[in-house]
């Protein structure tokens, strides 16, 4: 993971090879990651499927990149606190639970949003 570029003059096609590496690096060590992309994958070939509206796809595209975005700041927190306090640390152990806590709450708020744009195309 060689993305320290500090000193170097920052070019956008280097950023860019960044943000892809940090994608392809939490979709290979995040199960939690996997699983709300396969969610995603899910309800965008439902949305293909029972025609939504644009504003349905907004509200969707929305969503999936509230949740996605959010299992990977969780992550990152993650990351960071097993870095900087590998030992059993409270503290780290409560700003985990509440980072883990964000993303319960927008994949909560997702499925709730999938009962109301899905569940009214098929009833």
């Amino acid at each position: 993971m060689n993305s320290d570029y500090k000193g170097r003059k920052k070019k956008k096609s280097i950023g860019f090879r960044y943000a892809i590496n940090g994608l392809k690096q939490v979709y290979k060590t995040e199960k939690n990651f996997r699983f709300h992309l396969a969610a995603a994958i899910t309800a965008i070939v439902a949305g293909l499927l029972l025609s939504l509206t644009p504003l349905e796809w907004a509200v969707i595209t929305l969503i999936i990149a509230l949740v996605l975005t959010l299992e990977m700041v969780n992550s990152s927190i993650e990351l960071l606190l097993d870095y900087l306090a590998p030992e059993l640390n409270p503290m780290a152990g409560l700003i985990k639970d509440i980072a883990a806590g964000a993303v319960l709450l927008a994949s909560s708020a997702s499925v709730i949003i999938a009962i109301l744009i899905f569940g009214s195309k098929l009833l």
